[in-house]
């Protein structure tokens, strides 16, 4: 019999969360990378290596992690086992959030569902503590902080989209099935017509992407962007589709300091065009990105890092239909900030205080690019 134990360690978490969202190897800082093998050691091939022939490259963990805390620190054993009720999606039966901990009114630890963590203990000072299940260590629950998290024009910024400093990104799903051979059914054991390949164009890391899920700010990546190929018995085209989706997913790469103002106002990234180069022109944005898109059998594909165009016609499907991008006017806001900027670059700034897109900058002419003379 397997040993039976409340104490349960991170790798066993970690055994099924290492694909898809990969939120396991996210939070202990490993990035699965490009199956090169690179950056090379003594010669050759990194030693890096997951299961399945993949490498990985060591970013920032989560600060959760690097403060000791485990998965079942946060995660309940109804999250996780079930509580009798059949959810259509598996986040339907997530309770704990940010909030839970990190507060600036009333009590800690009560969740979504009205419970509340056994872990959350009062300490005779009046201070609030997590209590780790594994060591028992004590970990404060700092409140967000003043000023910043609660800046008026951020109110709908889930904690996420600021603080996960990072987010695996895998682009392109490319898969084919060779009606030529045979594959292994590993629930029957029995050999299936058709051969599956599975291949992608490119992995990322960088400027996660925001999006708008239930009217709160979020972070998305590629759900599963499918581009598939069927080949029949005499090795000719047998049909083919491309169906490109982006999901949210909260990525366990939170650190302490949020991202810069630049992260998110001056990226076109980070608000779904893509990367590339934004301007305005006539009083109109415009957007030239680097992706083209793939030209496939079933005809060419957006671009892969695009959610949204510039005028905020979404480009790919969304794995929710309460989740979009940003539309037009929300591109538009969000990007006008980038042109305050260079001079006015955080918060402290008194330009934010009363800060209204409508406002006309007495210095910068924002239809010409250039400084007012």
């Amino acid at each position: 019999h397997p040993l039976i134990n409340k104490k349960v360690p991170m790798e066993n978490c970690i055994r099924c969360h290492n694909r898809s969202g990969r939120v396991g190897t996210s939070f202990i800082g490993v990035y699965e990378g490009e199956s090169y093998g690179t950056p090379y050691e003594h010669g050759g091939p990194s030693k890096k290596e997951l299961p399945g022939d993949r490498y990985y490259l060591d970013l920032p963990a989560d600060i959760h992690h690097q403060q000791g805390m485990a998965c079942i620190d946060c995660h309940t054993r109804d999250e996780i086992m079930g509580d009798g009720t059949n959810y259509a999606h598996y986040e339907q039966a997530l309770e704990i959030s940010c909030e839970l901990c990190h507060t600036n009114s009333g009590a800690p630890g009560t969740t979504r569902k009205n419970k509340k963590l056994n872990n959350i203990k009062q300490e005779p000072d009046g201070r609030f503590v997590l209590a780790g299940k594994l060591d028992e260590k004590k970990h404060p629950l700092n409140p967000p902080k003043a000023g910043i998290c609660d800046y008026q024009g951020h109110k709908r910024m889930g904690c996420a989209s600021c603080h996960s400093s990072w987010i695996p990104q895998c682009y392109g799903c490319h898969a084919k099935r060779d009606m030529r051979d045979t594959h292994l059914d590993k629930l029957t054991g029995k050999e299936t017509d058709g051969w599956w390949e599975e291949g992608r164009s490119y992995l990322r890391y960088e400027k996660p992407m925001l999006a708008v899920w239930k009217d709160k700010i979020v972070t998305v990546t590629p759900g599963c962007q499918d581009v598939v190929t069927l080949i029949d018995k005499e090795g000719k085209p047998a049909g083919s589709f491309n169906s490109l989706t982006m999901a949210a997913l909260s990525p366990h790469t939170t650190q302490k300091a949020g991202r810069a103002c630049a992260d998110c106002h001056t990226s076109t990234k980070t608000v779904g065009l893509g990367e590339g180069t934004a301007w305005k022109e006539k009083g109109q944005w415009r957007f030239s990105g680097v992706d083209q898109g793939l030209q496939t059998e079933a005809g060419p594909t957006p671009p892969l890092d695009g959610y949204v165009d510039i005028e905020g016609k979404p480009l790919q499907k969304s794995a929710r239909p309460d989740l979009r991008p940003f539309n037009k006017g929300e591109l538009a806001r969000i990007l006008r900030v980038g042109q305050c900027l260079p001079c006015h670059k955080d918060y402290s700034d008194k330009i934010y205080t009363n800060y209204t897109p409508e406002r006309k900058c007495p210095v910068f002419d924002e239809e010409s690019g250039t400084t007012k003379r």
